[in-house]
Formats: C-alpha cells, structure tokens, sequence
C-alpha cells in the first residue's frame, strides 16, 4: 500500500468520524438521479460486535479541514463507491441495525405514460387553458366567463364534427341529379304538332324560367323564401325565427327550410322528418347552392314540386288547375299556385275553393306591403271568384297510342323510358284519328240497330246457350254498357263473387296511311280503348278472302301476261290444280262463264278463274311476292291460299295495297317520325325506306283493274253512290260463313283498310259481304280526309317523290309565321300534291323581328381637330342674359 492509499485511507476514516448519527448526507446528483437500493444488513458474526453501516459518500466536497499530508492542501479525494452487496438472502427485521431503521420511507413511484392519460390530457387542456386565462378574475365573473367559453368551445368542437360528417355524407349524392333526374311525361304530338296524349315519367312538364310570369316568382319568394337571393342555402335567421316560434307557440308553427333545401328534399326524396334528414338536406343545400346559380336552383324548383292531385312542375299545375299555359296565367291565378304549395291538397282550387281563396288572399297582401302590386290591383284581385277549368279528360287509352307504345319501347333505352321528358313527332294526323272512330262507332252502331242483326244475335246466343257457352254473352255496344254500369252499382263485398261482363259486341277497325311515304295517318284497333285492348288494328289477324286476290293477280302480269289473257271461268276439274287434284271451288253467284279475260276475273272476284291465274303463276311465287308487298305470318301453302286464306291484319293490308298507289314499290310504314328532348335537341330519326314488290307495268295492269272494280259494275261499285266521287281502286273481301267483312283501297295519296266482325269467329250476318259493311265506312273516312285537306288527284302510275314541306298554321291553313310558331299551331306539310296557300295567317300577329347591325344608326364622330370643334359664344352679360320673372 503507497503513500496515497495510505493518506486516501485515512481522510476516508476522518471523513466517516466526523459525520454525526442520523445525519443526512448530502448525495451525488447521479445518486439523486438513481437512488441505489436499500443496502442490506447481514447478522455479525458470534462473538463479534456488529460494525457500523458504510454510508455512501458525499455529492460534493466536504467543507472541513485539509489533510495536512497534502502539500498543496487540495481536497481530500471523493471515497469509493462500496462494492455492492450480495442478495440478502434472510432479512429479519428485529436484528436489522438502529441507523437503517431510523431512516424515512421512500416515496411512491408516479406511474409512467399511458393512452387514456394522453388522451384526458388532450381533451382537458382547451378548459385548463380557459381556467388559466380567468384565474386573475374575481368569481363571480370568472366562473360565468368559464361557463360561457367552455360551451362556446363544445359547440365549435360538434359543429365541426358535424359539418365534417354530413358534408361526406352529402358526397354520397350525385349533385347533377338535382338538374338532369327530373321525370316527365313524354309528349306525343301528332303531325300538326297537337298533343295526342302523354307517357311514360311523371305527370310534368318542364318549363323555363322566362316563361313563368315575374309576379308568380315574387308570390312563390314571398310565401315561401324572402330571402332566397340572399343566403347561401341555409337561411340562419330564418332558423332563429323558427327557434323563437317554437319557443312562443310551444309546437312548430314556421318553417325554417329554404327553397333550396326544399329542392333538396324532393330531388332525393327525403320522407322522413328528423334531425338526421334535415342536417343532412342543410349539407345538400350548401352543394346545390355551390354548383347552380340562383336562377337554376329556382327554375329546377318549380319544376319539381308537387301542386296537389298528380301535378308536378308550374306546367303541370297551370294545365290542370286552368287549362292554361304558365305565361298566360292571372294574378289571381298566381297568387293561388304560389298560396298552395304548403298543402297543395288541402288548399286545391278544385276540391276546397273557400281554403284557396284564403290562402290566395295571403299572398296578395304578402305581394301588396312588399310594393309588388297596387292597391288598385291587390283589390282586382281580391274580387275574383276562385274558378278553374281544367282541361277536358282525355283517354290516355287509345288504338294509336298503343302503337307509339310499342314502337317507343324498341327504339328507347329503359332510362329514357323512366326519365320521359322527351317529344315525339308522329305521323298521325288526330282530327283524322277521330273522324274514323266516331265513323266506325256510327256504321256499328247503324248495323247494331238493323232489326236483321237483333235476329240474328238473339239466334246466335241461343245456340251458343244450348251448347252450355254462358259465358262473354254477344250482345250490342249499348247493352254491354248497361250491363258493365249495373254490375259497377252492386256493393263491393257482393261484386267480388260475380264476374263482370265481357265487351262481346261486333267490332271494327280501320288503318290509313300516306301511301306516298308509309306514315300512318290514323290507327283505330276498335270501337272502345277504353272497353277492349286489343288493338284489332295491329293485333288481329283474319282471312282476308277475296282481298287477297289482286297479289295473284298482279304476281300473273308480272310473268308477262296481261289483262285481256283469256282465262276459262268454267268448273275446275279433276286434278287441274297441282297440290289439289280433288279440291273444286265454286263461284259465290254459282255461275260459270266460259273464257273470259283476266281483267273480267279480278273485277267480279270470280273464283274459279282466280285459282287458274294462281296455277299459271305459280303458289311459291304468290306467296313470294305477298311477303313482300307485307304479308307475314305463318301461311297455309295450298292452292286455297288464292282465295285469301292467308291471315292478316288491317295494317297489313294496307301496306300491301299502298303498292299499287305507288308503281309496284311499297314504302315501309312507320308511325314515328322523330324524336326530341325537351329543349329541341333531336334524340331518333326515322329512315324512311321503300322497296319494288312489282314491276311498273304489272301493278299499273293491277291498279287499272281495281280501279273498274270501284265503278258500277264491280264488287265496289256502290263508292259513287256513296258520295265519293275522286279517282280510287281497291278490293272488297269477305270469308267463309261471312265472318270476316273488308275492303281495302286507294286515293292519289291514301290507303286505307277496313275490317268488321266479331273477336271470335262468328257469322256477322246472313249476306254480310264487304261490299257491305266495310265498304261504307271506308267511303266515309275518305270524305272526313278529303275535308282535312288531302288531295285526290289521279292515281299515279310511278313511285311518288316525297313531297316539299310548308310550314302551315294549322288553325287557318294559311302559311304560317312566328306568331304561329309561338302559338304553337305551327307545322310542316309534306303530303305528295299538296298546293301551298298563298297568304300569310291572319289569326295570329306575327313577333317583331330585331333589325340587323346596319340597320341601327350610329353616331358619327367629328374631326378631332380643333377648327372643327364648335365654341360655345359668350352672352352680352347686359343684355342677353334671361332673367327669372317673379311670379
């Protein structure tokens, strides 16, 4: 051991020494960093004394003496640290030593980071910081303060939250829907752009907001949002009204929801009325309002909400309530519409007046105090009676609407089909659609009244009786509706155990058509849409009997034979026709003529000579040129086929027969002509097509033999003494046991096809021919056409050119303007032959026309030097100057 052992050994013992008992020491930093453990106390050994504990030594130097062993008199050296003990293995607490146990008890450990604290730490901070801000302030001030702030910040906080979640939700919406998903009605306008009815959509139509009266937009704004040009979408003074109300009233008494809000609700179709609903139509309002300007949101709202009984939009309303388009409404009418919108079937014009006039009367003194009207208006108004018109109802129910149903059905897709809104432009003509059925319900009502057909019906019913048909009991169109009216009065439990009657009466229905173009003018598939939905028209397929015969024959010219080749009339004899060696029809009149020409067979429809031309022109080239002149369907291919046992409907025989009105080439029929949205943008166009069934010269031979045929002397020779007397061919038809009665023909410009029977196949009358019955009601829809305008010209010989369109007013037949454009009567004719009148309309004024850019005069500049300029000259202040006379 050295010296400096030695000298360190002894300041260490002097250091202990000098420490008192119990005295606390002073400890390193690192020792109060990290205290060490407790140090253990290990029993003495026996007979030995126990030695006092080695306390640790000092954190810092000692203030005492120096050792005198240092030359230089430096501190004495820090001790070393003792080793560290081992493991207390036995620990008894009497033998422990008096220093140990007389020391304090350590404190507790705080307990380290967690989640939850982290998070209570966070959420409290904001309230500890309020609380630091007011410590300084007296109580009663501070604790207020405290309160007030603490609340101010939670509502921050939740709206926020609130704000965060609802504008997500409000991203869930597509915003374009608000403009673009606005079901209408699809309009069907016929060829004079008259509305023939409506499908598909919505009962609404859209309108702009220029054609909207201004005093209806300040009624609507003062009624319902007074502020809508000026909030964002959500009206915070009006919530706090609504508040205040609520308050007042104890119940909701105003509503607190804007237009746009409104427009919210109904575009997504919001039922239910809770917070969720209306937080989430306040976030839907603030994305409206940031995607449409003002003008758009109020235009789509108008459109869009919902006026009582099936009215939707401003149009909708103003058509059903007045009859009236929304521009030519009153004030009075105006100050109702906007009146009703809060309980449009409380309030509804047409079913509680008393309740609208208080409503309207409202919105008058709303409209009088915001300056919008006079007092000498306001009272006008007042004065007015609550009167509405509605428009006369007519049947969505009709022949020709199934029609454009059907044909819309394969051309749109199922979106169009569901959003509607769009215009079709048929080819019908309504006047003439009209004509014809109030013509077919008038010759069937005649035959019904015929004391023959009472016979006959009564004979029919009592065979149909003892073979045990009960059931669909024939009668006429009258007792039929007696019939339907009586079971309709018997009480609703009873009515479910009885059948109702059946519409079993003698039906009709006829198909006209432009035979230069194929449009259909009218469709009429029966005497009641609204009775019977078959569309006999389209639907029903009967044998067409002698109607067919002019296809064989002109199938026979198209070989090269003519008119005048000598055909024998005589019987048909064993096995003379090929496919039916047994088979010998006869003549209706039972007579035979010998030889006579070919012409002779087609204008008496004499049968043994038209299944000889049949024979000569071969079944598979009959049946050839009938499927293309339209004939279709599933075909008996026997010889009978030449007698008119193939089976077809009323359309098809009119297309067919169109061939010989036109050269030999048949033009496709449509009924569709095109199609547009609602603002004019053109959506489907028709493509007219045509093709040759014939040639020239075998349908002009066909067409000059039906033309015979409609003179006296033929089997349609009644036309002239009918009343028709322009230039016309066709052909009578009439089947076995007189069940099916037609006759088809032609003008210059038409073609039209007539067919009369039962549903079923029953014996319409004893000598029912066609010449008959069909033919009459043909003579007649050709006169009621004749006074539409059409032209009757003769009968062209060649394929007609599609004629030039005029725009006609269809209300004075005269050439239209932009009077008659804005009027809506406005349409083009295109019908072959038609002569353009020579003046202008005089029902409607025609619009002023702005003038062009040169037509308005223009300043001219003078020189800009300065000789040019004129100087004013200065008065003779004495004399010159004018002074006021004093009154």
């Amino acid at each position: 051991m050295g010296a400096d052992d030695k000298s360190r050994k002894g300041n260490a013992s002097s250091w202990r020494e000098r420490i008192p008992d119990a005295q606390p020491v002073s400890r390193a930093k690192s020792a109060r960093r990290k205290r060490q453990p407790p140090r253990p106390s290990y029993p003495s050994l026996p007979g030995e004394e126990p030695r006092p504990a080695v306390i640790p030594g000092p954190t810092r130097r000692t203030a005492g003496p120096r050792d005198s062993s240092s030359p230089y008199g430096a501190p004495s050296p820090r001790p070393r640290k003792a080793p560290r003990s081992a493991p207390q293995v036995e620990y008894d607490e009497e033998k422990a030593t008096p220093e140990r146990s007389s020391r304090p008890s350590r404190k507790r450990r705080k307990p380290g980071f967690t989640i939850f604290g982290a998070l209570w730490f966070v959420l409290t901070m904001p309230f500890r910081f309020i609380g630091a801000l007011t410590r300084n302030i007296r109580w009663f001030i501070s604790w207020p303060l405290r309160i007030l702030l603490s609340v101010s910040f939670v509502g921050i906080v939740v709206g926020a939250i609130l704000v965060f979640l609802y504008g997500t939700i409000s991203n869930r919406y597509d915003i374009s829907e608000v403009k673009s998903n606005i079901p209408e009605r699809t309009v069907i306008l016929d060829r004079k752009n008259r509305t023939i009815g409506t499908l598909h959509g919505e009962n609404r139509r859209r309108v702009p907001l220029q054609e909207v009266p201004p005093i209806f937009i300040d009624a609507l704004l003062l009624r319902e949002d007074n502020r809508f040009y000026d909030h964002g979408g959500v009206d915070w003074i009006g919530v706090g009204r609504a508040v205040a109300q609520v308050i007042k009233h104890k119940r909701a008494t105003q509503g607190a929801s804007t237009l746009t809000m409104q427009l919210a609700k109904i575009t997504y179709n919001h039922q239910e009325r809770n917070l969720h609903s209306k937080l989430t139509e306040v976030a839907l309002a603030k994305r409206i309002e940031a995607t449409y300007s003002k003008d758009e949101i109020l235009e789509t709202y108008i459109n869009r909400i919902f006026w009582g009984h099936t009215f939707l939009g401003i149009a909708a309303a103003s058509r059903g309530y007045y009859d009236k388009e929304p521009r030519d409404l009153s004030l009075s009418e105006c100050a109702t519409l906007a009146g009703i919108i809060y309980g449009p079937n409380d309030f509804s014009p047409l079913k509680h007046p008393e309740e609208a006039r208080k409503v309207r009367d409202i919105v008058l003194g709303l409209l009088k105090d915001a300056g919008k009207i006079t007092e000498v208006q306001y009272a006008a108004a007042l004065a007015e009676p609550i009167v509405t018109h509605p428009p006369q109802s007519r049947s969505e129910e009709n022949y020709a609407m199934d029609l454009v149903r059907r044909e819309l059905d394969a051309i749109l897709e199922e979106e169009d089909i569901r959003l509607g809104g769009l215009v079709v432009h048929t080819t019908l003509d309504l006047d003439l659609q009209n004509a014809t059925l109030d013509i077919i319900n008038k010759h069937m009502t005649a035959l019904e009244s015929r004391k023959d057909f009472k016979k006959h019906l009564a004979s029919l019913q009592a065979r149909r009786e003892k073979r045990g048909i009960v059931k669909n009991k024939l009668t006429t169109k009258a007792e039929y509706e007696a019939a339907l009216a009586a079971y309709k009065a018997i009480p609703a439990e009873q009515r479910e155990k009885t059948q109702p009657p059946m519409p079993n009466y003698i039906q009709s229905a006829a198909v006209v058509m432009d035979n230069a173009t194929g449009a259909l003018l009218a469709v009429v598939g029966g005497r009641d849409a609204e009775e019977s939905k078959l569309n006999r028209a389209i639907q029903s397929r009967r044998q067409t009997g002698s109607l067919f015969k002019p296809f064989v024959y002109a199938t026979f010219f198209q070989q090269g034979n003519s008119a005048d080749t000598r055909i024998s009339d005589d019987r048909i004899a064993h096995g003379e026709i090929r496919g039916a060696a047994n088979w010998s029809p006869r003549n209706s009149d039972g007579t035979y003529r010998g030889m006579k020409p070919a012409s002779f067979g087609l204008i008496l429809s004499r049968n043994t000579m038209s299944v000889r031309i049949g024979n000569r022109a071969g079944l598979g080239n009959v049946i050839q040129s009938a499927e293309l002149a339209g004939f279709h369907g599933n075909v008996s291919k026997t010889p009978a086929l030449f007698l008119g046992t193939w089976e077809a409907s009323p359309l098809d025989v009119a297309s067919a027969y169109s061939v010989f009105a036109n050269g030999g080439v048949r033009p496709t029929p449509y009924i569709i002509d095109h199609i547009t949205d609602s603002k004019g943008q053109p959506r489907f166009a028709i493509t007219k097509s045509r093709r040759a069934v014939y040639s020239q010269r075998a349908a002009n031979i066909t067409s000059s033999i039906l033309q015979q045929v409609c003179k006296p002397g033929g089997t349609a020779g009644r036309i002239t003494a009918l009343g028709f007397k322009a230039p016309c061919g066709g052909k009578t038809g009439t089947t076995n046991n007189y069940t099916n009665a037609w006759f088809a023909g032609y003008t210059s410009n038409l073609t039209c096809s007539v067919w009369v029977g039962f549903d079923t196949a029953t014996k319409i009358l004893e000598k029912g021919y066609g010449g008959t019955l069909a033919l009459p009601i043909w003579t007649d829809i050709m006169l009621a056409s004749q006074k539409e305008g059409y032209p009757f010209n003769a009968i062209r010989t060649r394929a007609a050119s599609e004629g030039q369109a005029v725009l006609v007013c269809r209300e004075s037949n005269q050439l239209a303007h932009s009077g008659c454009q804005y009027a809506k009567t406005a349409y083009y004719e295109t019908t072959v032959g038609y002569e353009a009148p020579a003046k202008m309309c005089e029902k409607h004024i025609p619009l002023a026309e702005p003038g062009t850019e040169e037509d308005i005069p223009y300043a001219e500049p003078l020189d800009s030097s300065d000789d040019n300029i004129p100087l004013a000259e200065p008065v003779d202040e004495t004399d010159g100057i004018p002074y006021a006379t004093p009154i």
